[in-house]
């Protein structure tokens, strides 16, 4: 029987220790891995006629690259001046990244209220804009208030990684599902849908969208919850 409980106490402290390692890895490190084989593959098959090809290649390369990394402390600004870096953040997040020319598909601005007032006590929402602080505040007020103002000023030209990374790379609009120990669950394209679309049918589409990536984040930090407090 001690053989036994050794052998498993084995098995399961080297599969901790190899998932640790792997769920190490850096987001940004990850990406730079594996883009550009995603943007040569998806730009080949888009000029061969298939112009469905790159939302698939998106999601492989998040399903079997880019989920379960760790995302950087990326250097942003917050508008009330409270949010330096990514990691400044503590709780959970689900971080929407946009540019001011950007517009909200039809029905997120309602469901995103809808969802900050039931989740906001666990979980924060941020905006990270790619703009000036001027007009990342102009763009921001048709938000919920409780939403996380961020800013990137390309202009300025200092912060080159988390440009390239989260911009130039994944494109816009896109969200993040972040853990509060900075494990990204899923990323995904923003959920567009046509203005012409009833309203309640746009509300409800992207209400259930954001509320999957929601979902994922409670599971997680229900079980590392689980995984303290055993009993």
């Amino acid at each position: 029987m001690k053989k036994i409980t050794l052998i498993l106490f084995f098995s399961f402290s080297v599969f901790s220790q190899n998932n640790k390692e792997i769920d190490s890895i850096l987001f940004s490190e990850m990406l730079a891995i594996h883009h550009e084989e995603f943007q040569r593959k998806s730009s080949l098959d888009f000029h061969r006629g298939n112009h469905e090809s790159s939302e698939e290649y998106f999601n492989s390369l998040v399903d079997l690259k880019l989920k379960g990394t760790i995302m950087d402390n990326f250097k942003v600004l917050s508008v009330d001046q409270k949010i330096n870096h990514i990691h400044d953040i503590k709780k959970p997040f689900y971080l929407m990244s946009y540019a001011s020319w950007c517009v909200p598909s039809n029905g997120e601005l309602e469901a995103l209220k809808l969802l900050v007032e039931e989740h906001s006590d666990w979980l924060d929402f941020a905006l990270i804009m790619w703009d000036k602080k001027e007009d990342a505040i102009k763009f921001s007020k048709q938000y919920h208030p409780k939403i996380k103002v961020l800013y990137v000023d390309e202009l300025s030209n200092t912060e080159t990684k988390t440009i390239k990374t989260l911009k130039h790379k994944l494109g816009l609009p896109i969200s993040l599902a972040v853990c509060g120990d900075k494990t990204i669950l899923n990323i995904r394209k923003n959920t567009q849908i046509h203005p012409s679309v009833d309203k309640d049918i746009a509300i409800e589409k992207c209400y259930k969208d954001i509320s999957e990536d929601i979902e994922l984040l409670q599971k997680h930090e229900s079980l590392k919850l689980f995984t303290k407090n055993p009993f």
